[in-house]
């Protein structure tokens, strides 16, 4: 009888133990993102302020890149950005509403080539050419951002992310097409 007490208490320890390390509190992830506060490709660090706070910051690096071609000139744009955040959770461990604001800083490289007309000897208008010249110009960019939307993480660590991004340019305010610009995102990422 006490052999089966006995074998029946490891047992009931050995569950206990193993659904105690499945709920572990994931509360830091590393994750790579497509779009929102990265604009094109950024890895982050999120972390909560604490192992049991709803509140935590993320800060990451961003890459983005465009290229345009057209019969008045080619142009290229590459932005590399910095996002800073704060971002709260509701919901439990698994499945959570995510919603935050934040900064965004970098530097827009933006390359073109222009046309221009050479007029080789004046009142001749065969003398006439276009040359074109590369123009390059790097501007500071800053915006202000929210996010909106869903955090998986799963009881081994994978962790999905998706919403949406509104932004507000904060300086270089021509670098989007209007005030206020929303973008989705979608991130993968390993919770620990």
């Amino acid at each position: 009888m006490k052999k089966k007490t006995i074998l029946l208490a490891l047992l009931l320890l050995s569950v206990l133990t193993a659904n105690a390390q499945e709920e572990r509190v994931r509360d830091k992830s590393v994750y790579l993102e497509f779009f929102g506060p990265s604009l094109g490709v950024g890895v982050s660090y999120d972390a909560r302020f604490s192992k049991t706070s709803k509140w935590g910051y993320h800060a990451g690096f961003g890459f983005a890149y465009s290229h345009e071609s057209s019969p008045f000139g080619n142009s290229s744009s590459r932005v590399y950005s910095i996002p800073l955040g704060v971002t709260y959770l509701f919901g439990n461990q698994k499945h959570n509403l995510e919603l935050g604001a934040g900064v965004s800083v970098g530097i827009n490289n933006d390359t073109h080539r222009v046309g221009e007309d050479v007029i080789v000897e004046p009142y001749n208008p065969q003398s006439q050419y276009t040359r074109t010249k590369l123009v390059e110009e790097n501007k500071f960019l800053m915006f202000t951002y929210s996010s909106v939307g869903y955090r998986f993480t799963s009881k081994k660590g994978f962790q999905l992310r998706l919403g949406i991004t509104p932004t507000i340019p904060l300086v270089n305010r021509d670098f989007f097409d209007a005030k206020v610009a929303f973008m989705p995102y979608i991130s993968f990422g390993k919770a620990f």
